[in-house]
């Protein structure tokens, strides 16, 4: 039997991008049936349509009463053992003594890595099931080799995944893109961020603040220290980066250049 087929996730998460980045994990697990939910309301209706094997949910909800918890508390009184894991940006002492009546599986801090939601996952499944259940029918999670992905957090942040982590990455903070065979790297300060996502795909989402230069580069507009016109060449943190000759018109006339 294969797991990624019969365990049935509800993630509640009012933040998009974090939200973004618990479904690619999950499908990197293996998993497929994963149903989403931004509130209270929204994940009561899908819990009441059908109910999940395990819920991942966010004790925050920025809705005052219709938090986490209240959200947990409703929904013990049809499924008094499914297995719940929390997710906080902030888990104290004050939030496990808030909790702890719900009967949580486990709390999981958002510096969040696969492997961390993996061990989770299967942890809070085992809990409820007997040691003959498991070995017949709760094969585990195959987090199969996952692409690299760079998943768009409100156009503001990408997650550059570093191993087994996801490292948060401020847009205005790469000065630019630059294709090396089939990768593409994001050069921030001293660092290269390597994706599998084309360079094609970067410029179509990220102009006009980032601009192509040349069939390998992409350059964040704000990062630009000097343009060289006469031996077309552009100044980007510190490195010199040709502007190669089908892109230089449309490069540009997208600069305000005064002469």
């Amino acid at each position: 039997m294969n797991l990624s087929k019969t365990v049935h996730i509800l993630v509640v998460e009012d933040h998009p991008g974090f939200a973004q980045l618990l479904h690619l994990m999950l499908e990197e697990l293996g998993t497929v049936n994963i149903r989403m939910a931004k509130n209270y309301d929204e994940a009561l209706s899908l819990f009441q349509e059908q109910a999940p094997d395990i819920g991942l949910i966010d004790i925050d909800l920025g809705e005052g009463e219709k938090n986490g918890i209240a959200l947990v508390e409703k929904i013990r009184e049809t499924e008094p053992d499914l297995p719940i894991i929390y997710l906080t940006a902030n888990y104290t002492e004050d939030y496990y003594m808030r909790c702890r009546h719900t009967r949580p599986s486990s709390f999981m801090n958002k510096e969040i890595s696969r492997l961390k939601l993996h061990q989770a996952i299967e942890l809070a499944l085992l809990q409820i099931k007997t040691s003959e259940t498991v070995s017949s029918t709760m094969p585990a999670l195959s987090p199969a080799p996952a692409p690299m992905h760079v998943p768009f957090l409100n156009n503001t942040h990408f997650f550059f995944k570093v191993g087994d982590i996801y490292k948060n990455i401020a847009v205005e903070d790469i000065a630019f893109f630059y294709a090396n065979g089939k990768m593409t790297f994001a050069k921030v300060e001293k660092r290269n961020f390597p994706t599998n996502v084309q360079l094609k795909t970067l410029e179509e989402e990220l102009f006009p603040k980032f601009i192509r230069i040349h069939k390998t580069y992409l350059v964040n507009v704000a990062h630009i220290e000097s343009i060289n016109t006469k031996d077309d060449k552009v100044e980007v943190a510190g490195e010199s980066l040709p502007i190669g000759y089908s892109h230089r018109k449309t490069f540009l006339e997208q600069l305000k250049l005064l002469k």
